[in-house]
């Protein structure tokens, strides 16, 4: 019976994710709103593997569809609205970060 719980343990792997990617898909859609909408028809918050990637996203997303502009200076704003000033701190370095390479 042991052998048979060993078996399924080791057959969980990590789910397939490619971390650059998914900066890079945020840092364009900061870059440019305008293919948000391209962007949306496929990808949705929960396709990202990083959890600060997902909240990022939907924030994106959010503020697009309240008709705002998404750029990092309007996600402090949602951010620190939503009192997650130290989650923003932790996403500007992460876009701070992509945006300058």
């Amino acid at each position: 019976m042991e052998n048979n719980l060993s078996v399924i343990s080791n057959t969980f792997k990590e789910l397939p994710n490619n971390i650059e990617a998914e900066q890079s898909v945020l840092g364009s859609i900061l870059l440019s709103n305008e293919i948000f909408d391209d962007v949306n028809t496929i990808v949705s918050s929960s396709n990202f593997y990083d959890p600060m990637h997902q909240k990022i996203f939907a924030a994106i997303e959010q503020l697009i569809f309240k008709g705002m502009l998404a750029n990092p200076i309007t996600l402090k704003n949602y951010f620190e609205k939503k009192k997650m000033k130290l989650m923003f701190q932790i996403i500007w370095l992460k876009l701070q970060n992509f945006l300058l390479h």
